[in-house]
């Protein structure tokens, strides 16, 4: 009860700074959960240079939101976004804040997949507000990165907040180029394999990097349309300056869009060129069982005949009727594949 008597006077103070309200709310969260062990972030941690501050929320519960909604007035319907698993990327504009909602992949090796991982900011007039998933690990080692270093703390929050935010994405968009490299080593141990291997395994490294490179695209595409109306914004925390430097994340996120239309065609190349391989792999092997019933067709009806046991056939009673059938058989196989080595069959 002591304890949320002296977070609602921290909340409700007017007179206190908004970044030491948060900060103390995450003394009080560490002292109600005990010491954090190294290996797992605290809820709430913020990293402070001059007058700006950078406030990281882990998986947010409701006193977080409700800390969120009274100390930065954020939108009931931006804080259900927050809470909401599945959400678009999206910029929200209000005269208090400005609301984005991120996608990035990040690679399950166990699973060989893409999933996605959304990143919510909130960018005030000196505060950036990131809510993040804790295993979302380029964000963590950014984090960790900024924190530990004063060059890179400095680096980062030179310019204010709108320049941390840039810099913050920046960062998380140039961690996507790796994933590019990855499907283009795919590419290359498919097309190795596509002649060497099993056919089978090839399809299935094939349905693994299209069904992944076409998740990547349906989080860059929305993306793309999201930073091209930060361009068209008219918000005072967004300048002229600050939309230049967005324009270079929408050129990033370009290049990554072309690079994923050109693995997309490269792929479908390769299934092609699988298909043909197949198909002519098929065909060869249909061929050379088909000779070998044309063959065998007419050593059957020899030897059907024969197996009748008339005693008028011809050959029927001699000793030797053995020995000439079996000449006359290969006298005929003989024939059929000079024949078909003439046609070039063979």
């Amino acid at each position: 009860m002591i304890k949320s008597s002296k977070l609602f006077k921290v909340i409700t103070n007017p007179a206190l700074p908004v970044t030491k309200g948060m900060e103390f709310i995450g003394k009080l969260r560490k002292k109600a959960n005990g010491s954090e062990p190294n290996n797992n972030p605290p809820a709430i941690q913020k990293i402070r240079y001059n007058s700006t501050s950078l406030i990281i929320l882990r998986n947010p519960d409701v006193d977080n939101i409700r800390s969120l909604k009274r100390i930065f007035h954020i939108h009931p319907v931006h804080l259900d976004d927050i809470v909401s698993t599945i959400q678009r990327p999206k910029i929200d504009e209000e005269s208090e804040y400005i609301f984005f909602v991120f996608h990035f992949p990040q690679f399950d090796p166990q699973a060989n997949k893409l999933n996605s991982i959304e990143v919510d900011f909130f960018l005030t007039q000196n505060d950036c507000i990131a809510v993040i998933d804790p295993n979302f690990q380029a964000m963590e080692e950014l984090i960790e990165k900024i924190s530990k270093n004063n060059k890179e703390k400095e680096k980062y929050f030179a310019g204010g907040s709108g320049l941390l935010l840039y810099r913050l994405i920046d960062h998380l968009v140039d961690s996507i180029f790796p994933l590019l490299d990855m499907f283009e080593k795919s590419l290359e141990r498919i097309d190795h394999d596509v002649f060497t291997s099993n056919p089978k395994n090839v399809t299935e490294q094939l349905s693994f990097l299209r069904r992944n490179v076409i998740f990547f695209q349906s989080l860059i595409k929305p993306e793309l349309n999201s930073f091209t109306r930060i361009r068209e914004s008219r918000h005072p925390f967004i300048n002229r300056e600050l939309k230049t430097y967005f324009s270079n994340i929408t050129d990033h996120l370009k290049k990554i869009w072309d690079y994923l239309e050109d693995i997309i065609e490269l792929s479908n190349n390769l299934s092609q060129t699988l298909e043909g391989y197949l198909n002519f792999r098929t065909n060869e092997t249909i061929k050379i069982l088909t000779m070998f019933s044309v063959i065998l067709l007419p050593l059957t009806l020899l030897s059907g005949i024969y197996g009748m046991n008339l005693a008028y056939l011809p050959l029927a009673q001699h000793p030797n009727a053995l020995f000439y059938i079996a000449l006359s058989m290969f006298a005929v196989v003989f024939t059929m594949v000079l024949f078909f080595k003439y046609k070039k069959w063979i």
